[in-house]
């Protein structure tokens, strides 16, 4: 019989952080769960880490793989998941120890495809620990006219067409029904850096309910080297340019592209427009900028 709650783990190079996100999920108030972790060919002490840990707990399970990257990583857990929910949280992070338990009981409660969470921000530089990030946060929710709609039952995205480009994209500050995403074919795009923009758009145009949870339950660790280690550098940033098209096509595939068009067209040029702003390395800036030009070339930057 498969568990309530499977938590899928990529863990590449994770060892400082590792053993304190692998802790809270043990703990975890809600206890008939999986831990997958699947270990993306990780050449420091990861893999020691994980298997000390397996040892003592029989619901982690050890994937081993070639390094492929983060998506990939994901989506192997996906395919071997067999709680009736997933969930995710990347080795550098940490979750409340109540967070599954509260984000499956709204689950059930509202028989919800997709349950979604507020986020604490853990800035790694200065150790200190916020909650009221606007992007991390549900504070856009927050901000609509009537959030009853949104805090006190279930919605679909029609009832954020205004915003839906302003959700916080993440995949571990959700718990999503496991046959949803089978039935739905929903998975990561690999080989790509900001993937989560697309996964995140399939969720939310699919699912017929979402609820949310209102209090930060996962723990982001922001600057930590391992989002670098993990290829979140200048030059991936270049990988916007394709994660926008294959946005897109999701949209024109689910037959609401003409709904959210001109939202989506706003975020696309505000979005590589900021992403340009934050570039450094020289090299990358440039062909960034051919590439915003060849789009927008009546742009300013």
């Amino acid at each position: 019989m498969g568990k309530k709650v499977s938590v899928i783990v990529p863990v590449y190079n994770a060892e400082k952080y590792l053993k304190k996100c692998l802790q809270s999920l043990v703990e975890q108030t809600l206890s008939d769960i999986e831990i997958i972790c699947i270990n993306d060919g990780s050449t420091d002490n990861s893999l020691s880490i994980i298997e000390q840990f397996a040892k003592s707990d029989s619901r982690i399970k050890i994937i081993t793989t070639q390094n492929r990257g983060q998506s990939q990583a994901r989506n192997k857990g996906l395919e071997i998941a067999k709680g009736e929910y997933t969930g995710f949280l990347d080795s550098d992070d940490y979750a409340d120890t109540t967070m599954f338990e509260k984000l499956y009981t709204a689950a059930k409660q509202n028989d919800s495809d997709v349950v979604m969470c507020g986020v604490y921000i853990l800035n790694e530089k200065t150790g200190a620990i916020t909650s009221n990030d606007p992007y991390f946060g549900l504070k856009i929710f927050e901000e609509q006219k009537d959030t009853g709609v949104f805090f006190n039952g279930v919605f679909s995205y029609e009832q954020c067409r205004d915003f839906l480009f302003r959700i916080c994209v993440v995949p571990w500050n959700k718990l999503i029904k496991t046959d949803f995403l089978k039935k739905n074919s929903i998975k990561f795009a690999e080989g790509l850096s900001f993937e989560d923009n697309i996964f995140s758009l399939e969720l939310l145009l699919n699912a017929g309910r979402i609820s949310l949870v209102n209090e930060p339950l996962p723990y982001y660790r922001f600057g930590s080297v391992h989002s670098l280690t993990y290829g979140i550098n200048d030059y991936s940033k270049l990988d916007l340019f394709n994660v926008f098209n294959k946005m897109e096509v999701v949209l024109r595939d689910m037959g609401v592209f003409e709904e959210f068009g001109e939202y989506f067209f706003n975020h696309k040029k505000n979005t590589l427009l900021y992403w340009y702003k934050k570039l450094n390395d020289s090299n990358v800036k440039d062909l960034y900028k051919k590439r915003l030009l060849k789009l927008y070339s009546d742009m300013i930057i």
